[in-house]
């Protein structure tokens, strides 16, 4: 791989990032939940009740984000001339598959899903980098309880 390839990876890539972080904060709030549950009957949770609203805010803000990224990748995959191509990418970068797992669901060898790949990255066009950021989201979207 190229180093642009690599770059353009790695740009990609952001949306598996952030899900993970989304899923860990789903098993912080998960533990916590039952550990409130557990403590109610001796104390006061107050401190640990706070906690939760932390962890409650930053679950909203990584969604948030989250969708961001998406949609970034998203339509830089839509800018592929080549419905296949476009096709590996998002299965690759959106629904976090392998190349087995794309090969067999597109009826391809796993080594025509790499060249795929390969060509896909050579044809990307990432955004300007003045306008994305790892910390882009959108600004007009809020999380309502």
């Amino acid at each position: 791989m190229t180093e642009m390839q690599n770059e353009k990876i790695r740009w990609l890539s952001r949306a598996r990032k952030a899900e993970h972080k989304l899923k860990a904060l789903h098993c912080v709030r998960k533990r916590d939940d039952l550990l409130i549950r557990e403590l109610e009957a001796f104390e006061d949770c107050a401190e640990l009740y706070r906690h939760l609203q932390e962890i409650e805010l930053q679950t909203r803000q990584q969604l948030i984000l989250l969708a961001g990224i998406r949609d970034e990748i998203r339509t830089a995959i839509e800018t592929l001339p080549d419905l296949q191509l476009q096709a590996v990418m998002d299965r690759k970068y959106l629904a976090y598959q392998t190349n087995e797992q794309i090969a067999e669901a597109m009826y391809f060898e796993v080594r025509t899903i790499q060249r795929k790949h390969k060509k896909a990255l050579d044809l990307l066009t990432l955004p300007d980098k003045s306008r994305i950021s790892e910390t882009t989201i959108f600004q007009n979207i809020t999380c309502e309880n």
